[in-house]
């Protein structure tokens, strides 16, 4: 019995002693460190594209990423202002709104963005072209990188 109860006293006090030795290690390197200012810039911010979507420009790595992110907003700019032009709900669309799917399609193949920054974008234009275009909707669904993202 009092062996359990020495073992015990020894390790209260080996944890009270390390204890006090973080905290000291932590105070002497706290006064070593030179203090750093309350707001840190550490990059310039990236102009976003996409404010309403703040995960996209998050994702980009490169210059190149961030600028094609840019150019894909034109692309939905494109999307979207050929859907408005639209007449109304259709199964083959406008050749506006059609040419605008192509080209966006085409830019989407080329592009060095991640695949979930490409999906994303994907979810965009299938929401511009849903209405006025069924088979533009279709074709960027069967698009969809999806099963690449996969765990």
């Amino acid at each position: 019995m009092m062996r359990i109860g020495l073992l015990a006293a020894a390790t209260a006090a080996l944890l009270a002693l390390s204890a006090c030795g973080e905290q000291a290690a932590k105070t002497s390197s706290a006064a070593a460190a030179p203090s750093r200012p309350a707001t840190t810039a550490a990059r310039p911010a990236r102009p976003n594209p996409f404010p309403e979507d703040p995960g996209l420009v998050e994702r980009t790595t490169t210059e190149r990423e961030r600028r094609d992110l840019a150019s894909f907003k034109v692309d939905l700019r494109r999307l979207r202002a050929a859907a408005a032009a639209a007449p109304g709900r259709s199964l083959k669309g406008t050749p506006g709104v059609r040419r605008a799917t192509d080209l966006f399609l085409e830019h989407l193949n080329r592009s060095p963005l991640d695949l979930v920054i490409q999906n994303r974008l994907i979810d965009h234009a299938a929401a511009a072209v849903a209405f006025p275009c069924e088979q533009c909707f279709q074709q960027l669904e069967a698009n969809r990188l999806i099963v690449a993202i996969a765990h």
